[in-house]
């Protein structure tokens, strides 16, 4: 197996297992994807980094348009297969209100840009349109954003970081 093949595997979420002089895989994954995934000439989304974690998976998505939003949110969040905790953090731009060329951006954490004040449970896919995504439709997500006011004014929310706890 080639090394683009095992990063391929790496970016589905699919574990490799040493077998003999080479690997063997169990895997949930359609052949559209995983042809794409292990094609030597993938090329990885400049926008979009995953973290993996024992406990805890990060999503984050960088200089995005505001439309795409709740479309990546859905497709992450519908692609888990068990029972999970998210919260969400939100990335943005400021800028001053004296000076256009004067900007701010604001890193996606959860210290002090979460949606939700804690993480919310998710049971089931209808779960995540119900207690997700219907919520934050519902919520001024400018109110969530933590920033000096006075010199400074929200110019764009223009990432966000999903964080999946199991």
């Amino acid at each position: 197996m080639f090394a683009y093949e095992l990063q391929g595997l790496e970016r589905l979420n699919i574990k490799a297992i040493k077998w003999g002089s080479s690997y063997r895989v169990k895997y949930k994954a359609s052949d559209d994807s995983l042809m794409k995934h292990l094609s030597p000439d993938f090329k990885t989304d400049p926008k979009y980094r995953f973290y993996p974690g024992r406990h805890m998976e990060s999503h984050l998505y960088e200089h995005i348009p505001v439309g795409e939003f709740y479309d990546k949110l859905e497709n992450v969040l519908s692609n888990q297969h068990n029972a999970f905790k998210i919260n969400i953090a939100l990335g943005y731009d400021l800028i001053s209100k004296t000076d256009p060329d004067d900007k701010i951006y604001f890193y996606p954490n959860l210290a002090n840009t979460n949606v939700f004040e804690s993480p919310v449970a998710i049971n089931s896919k209808a779960d995540i349109r119900k207690k997700v995504i219907s919520e934050i439709k519902s919520m001024e997500l400018a109110d969530k954003l933590k920033y000096p006011s006075s010199g400074y004014r929200l110019k764009a929310i223009t990432g966000f970081r999903i964080f999946i706890f199991q």
